[in-house]
């Protein structure tokens, strides 16, 4: 589904559960934002409106409004208020106002809404194609930026200040006034904010002039994350965990509930489904993601695609390529 649409649903009438009114506005296409439970999906799997890139200002009240995902495209989020901190892959942030978020295609994130949850948590979010982010690095020369695996790591959360910082948040200003006034040629003008947004941030990494912010200290959380990620293909349980960490597994399972709000198997299926996505964009036969991704068939993988993102693994496919569906 597409953000326009999204946009149309204002946070009361999401909060509230307003179906019939979301109706109005969104059509069947509501259904795809709710789970069976009720609970708001958010941003699991959203569409971009252009080709290039898409701005809009985003706003978090409640500690579950965004769970562990992934995007098909590139995510650039400037922090504006929130004492949160951020989950990229197994690595966790303390997030301060103006910290800038970069997050490739693929890689999964999720802010950590702590129990001193006191303020919303504001940010404006750039969503970049994974096509025109490789076409700009192409023409800015930046091969060596685009290919540095460990620059990316290190560069998950970017920090600045002075001069660097004011210029940042002048083209995160001007991005959302061009998609909010809407006026003639917004869309090439807005290309032209984000040349200068990529030009600054290549500048910046050559320059030295931004913070290489390090992760937090590993807890037993991080410790759990990371082996989550090092081994969602294979079967991974209560059990298991707690016989690696010697600890227990009610331990475990208040852990994850009383930091990230949510239980260790909906965070183990929730990266085998982001790793599905991925393998999805690269071509792999539908058939053969199961057994790659930890799912014990295809079923069972089908059900969990569908309830989380509320389209089809196929569906998903079809929209990567750029088809319609019915």
């Amino acid at each position: 589904m597409k953000l326009s649409q999204l946009k149309k649903a204002t946070y009361e009438e999401i909060k509230n559960k307003q179906y019939e009114k979301l109706r109005e506005t969104m059509g069947e296409d509501i259904e795809l934002y709710f789970k069976e439970s009720g609970q708001f999906i958010g941003y699991q799997e959203m569409e971009m409106d252009s080709k290039y890139l898409d701005v809009h200002e985003d706003i978090s009240y409640l500690k579950d409004s965004v769970s562990l995902h992934s995007h098909i495209f590139y995510e650039i989020l400037f922090c504006r208020s929130g004492n949160i901190q951020y989950l990229i892959g197994d690595m966790r942030y303390q997030l301060q106002p103006n910290d800038i978020i970069f997050v490739p295609p693929g890689v999964s994130h999720r802010p950590i809404f702590g129990e001193q949850f006191t303020e919303p948590y504001l940010r404006t979010a750039l969503w970049v194609s994974a096509d025109y982010w490789k076409k700009c690095s192409e023409e800015l020369n930046a091969v060596e930026w685009e290919e540095n695996k460990e620059h990316q790591e290190k560069s998950y959360i970017i920090r600045t200040n002075g001069t660097v910082l004011y210029q940042f948040q002048k083209i995160f200003e001007e991005l959302l006034r061009e998609e909010k006034e809407g006026k003639p040629g917004a869309e090439l003008f807005s290309r032209g904010l984000f040349l200068q947004l990529i030009c600054l941030l290549y500048r910046s990494w050559k320059g030295q002039t931004m913070t290489e912010l390090k992760s937090e200290k590993a807890a037993l959380l991080d410790e759990i994350i990371s082996y989550i990620e090092k081994h969602f293909a294979e079967e991974i349980s209560l059990k298991t965990i707690a016989a690696h960490f010697l600890i227990s597994e009610s331990a475990i399972g208040q852990l994850f509930k009383k930091q990230m709000d949510v239980s260790f198997y909906k965070i183990v299926t929730q990266r085998r489904l982001i790793e599905a996505k991925k393998l999805i964009v690269d071509g792999v036969l539908l058939k053969s993601i199961p057994e790659l991704c930890g799912f014990s068939d295809y079923s069972v993988f089908y059900k969990a695609f569908v309830k989380e993102y509320g389209i089809s693994p196929k569906e998903f496919r079809t929209m990567v390529r750029g088809e319609q569906y019915d």
